[in-house]
């Protein structure tokens, strides 16, 4: 081997590693064959932890109060404000409540 070639030889294998390593990543990431497919990753959470969407609102001040209001009233016991994309690919982002009995 030149010296130039030997000069590659770390970045190749660099390069390599990290190839693998993506791999090895995406398939961990990769969801289970039992859960549902979700429209995002948020209602997939929602979802296996029994969350229930409640409402849509402008800002976190609004849902929070929302939120308040109906553990107050008895309607839930737990409640969380998620900022999320309302309608997927239109980048049109507000506040969603879920609550938990």
């Amino acid at each position: 081997m030149t010296p130039r070639n030997l000069r590659l030889v770390p970045a190749v294998v660099a390069t390599a590693g990290l190839l693998l390593a993506g791999t090895a990543g995406a398939a961990v990431a990769a969801p289970s064959e039992e859960s549902p497919s979700p429209t995002s990753s948020a209602a997939s959470e929602e979802v296996k932890s029994d969350w229930k969407p409640d409402g849509w609102y402008d800002n976190e001040g609004a849902c929070r109060e929302a939120g308040e209001k109906g553990k107050h009233d008895g309607k839930w016991g737990e409640y969380r404000c998620k900022h999320e994309e309302r309608h997927h690919g239109q980048y049109d982002y507000q506040w969603h409540l879920y609550y938990h009995r």
